[in-house]
């Protein structure tokens, strides 16, 4: 269950990528009812004249390096470019997700 929590962009920003989940299916293999996006709605303060950041926080069962990789790049592509930095940063939270009172991983 990926669950992706954005800073430093807009809800319709965060609306317009999750028109992209069939595709992080394939790549991160889920399902795409299992895929979460939520607007944490924090704003990022950064030194002048430093590039505008985004920072996303990915907390999913354990999946393989290539995983990361491909959402990290997947990530980069639609939201970086023209000044903009992208970070990931993930955490793995094998038994410690409960749904519907059933422990994930």
């Amino acid at each position: 269950m990926p669950i992706l929590k954005f800073n430093g962009i807009s809800e319709e920003q965060i609306k317009e990528y999750s028109k992209k989940i069939n595709e992080l299916v394939d790549l991160i293999v889920a399902k795409p009812e299992a895929i979460l996006m939520i607007n944490n709605d924090k704003n990022i303060y950064v030194a002048e004249n430093t590039n505008k950041r985004i920072y996303v926080e990915v907390d999913w069962l354990a999946r393989p390096e290539e995983a990361r990789v491909a959402l990290v790049k997947h990530l980069t592509d639609f939201f970086g470019g023209q000044g903009i930095t992208v970070s990931a940063k993930f955490t793995e939270i094998n038994k410690d997700l409960y749904v519907n009172n059933n422990r994930m991983g």
